[in-house]
């Protein structure tokens, strides 16, 4: 199977927000530089700035202190939430952009929901304007399924999340979406990514406050908004790949969060049409041959 999922580089447990996918496929339609990400206009680095309450005046975020304290607090109640989650599922409304040569974006969209069941379960289904992926992990076997070209293939996993991604990726040469994760460490990983973070202020998303964040690294800015009214979950990110030719984006509107339900367990077994062709997966190794 091609290896198609390229790894998130955000950190922690916001990449479990963040399916990567697309890279390759778009990459391939417009002979170009693709991300799974949209860009033009400003990044985070150029985003309006203000005092805590409604977006106000700009400012460069590159001027701002390392992490502001409103954003380590809003972040670690984030990441406090989602990581003590025995189980958590969401769905995504992504858009993405596809840089042609000639400079010009194409912006695709896609829909994804994502079920986790700590620590060794784990299921996702993607579609977008460029194809679809369906991934089971039942603590014992990772199973990808392509429905577009009904293949699929299937790998013994180690009995966690986390040593079953550094597997895939180590001995098949594979990234999939959340690979970025570590289940472990989660805000651990994203505050050693993060050069520069402010809060930006109190904005509407789809008519709910929202606390609004800019963040810097090195490779991408990337923007995120929190739910006030609730639960201090993840409304909406903006990733800016700002080293990338014109400067690709990536975003993703979150809805549908359910923490702590129980899921039944014929939600993480594969669920395969008869008919359909299974294919393996080719390491490092095995390419060498």
């Amino acid at each position: 199977m091609r290896r198609s999922f390229p790894i998130c580089r955000i950190g922690a447990i916001l990449c479990a927000l963040i399916l990567c996918t697309d890279y390759a496929s778009s990459q391939a339609r417009a002979d170009s530089t693709a991300t799974g990400a949209p860009a033009s206009g400003p990044s985070p680095a150029a985003a309006s700035t203000s005092t805590p309450g409604r977006a106000g005046s700009a400012s460069d975020l590159s001027s701002a202190p390392a992490i502001d304290p409103q954003v380590r607090t809003i972040l670690d109640k984030v990441c406090h939430q989602l990581s003590t989650a025995r189980t958590l599922t969401y769905h995504a409304e992504i858009t993405f952009d596809s840089v042609l040569p000639s400079g010009v974006k194409i912006q695709y969209a896609a829909a994804m929901d994502t079920a986790i069941q700590r620590p060794d379960r784990l299921a996702i289904s993607y579609k977008s304007d460029l194809g679809a992926k369906m991934i089971w992990y039942d603590g014992r076997t990772l199973t990808i399924y392509d429905p577009a070209h009904r293949v699929y293939a299937a790998i013994a996993a180690p009995g966690s999340i986390d040593a079953m991604f550094r597997q895939v990726s180590d001995e098949k040469n594979l990234s999939i979406p959340l690979e970025g994760l570590d289940f472990n460490d989660e805000c651990g990983r994203a505050y050693r990514d993060i050069q520069r973070a402010k809060y930006i202020g109190i904005n509407d998303l789809n008519g709910v406050d929202s606390d609004h964040l800019g963040f810097i690294q090195q490779d991408a800015d990337w923007q995120l908004w929190v739910d006030r009214s609730g639960k201090p979950l993840p409304k909406k990110i903006v990733i800016t790949y700002k080293k990338l030719p014109s400067q690709p984006q990536w975003s993703a509107i979150f809805s549908n969060w359910r923490l702590n339900q129980n899921l039944p367990a014929s939600l993480f077994q594969p669920r395969i049409p008869k008919g359909v062709i299974k294919a393996s997966f080719i390491g490092e190794q095995e390419k060498k041959k």
